[in-house]
């Protein structure tokens, strides 16, 4: 049975280093949350002033993070964003891929909101 909306990561690799302690994956997903959110606002901040580096270095920072969490369907996408960047792509091309990631960021934050209300209870 799916839920209604499917699960943007997935928690095996977290489970699988925590030796099903549900205080660590707790704690991860609580370090995953705030850092996503300071991604979501540096990457619009660093998007406005037009800030190569800082896009390059957020990107860079939050995809082990990523790929963590198996949130696959951004995986690719950070690295485009951290690439351009490096390359001193158009903010053109980077608009998009800012937004899709912030987008995805966004959903995932609140599946991952619900999964710490339903690891509490």
């Amino acid at each position: 049975m799916k839920n209604s909306q499917e699960k943007l990561y997935n928690l095996i690799n977290l489970e699988e280093i925590s030796g099903g302690s549900d205080d660590f994956i707790r704690e991860m997903i609580k370090l995953f949350v705030t850092q996503a959110k300071n991604t979501i606002s540096g990457l619009n901040r660093a998007f406005d002033q037009q800030d190569l580096n800082e896009i390059r270095n957020l990107a860079h920072q939050i995809k082990p993070s990523i790929d963590n969490l198996r949130i696959d369907v951004l995986s690719p996408v950070i690295r485009e964003v951290e690439q351009l960047a490096e390359e001193g792509g158009a903010l053109a091309q980077l608009s998009p891929l800012i937004m899709e990631t912030n987008t995805v960021l966004e959903a995932v934050l609140e599946q991952l909101d619900q999964e710490l209300k339903n690891r509490t209870s």
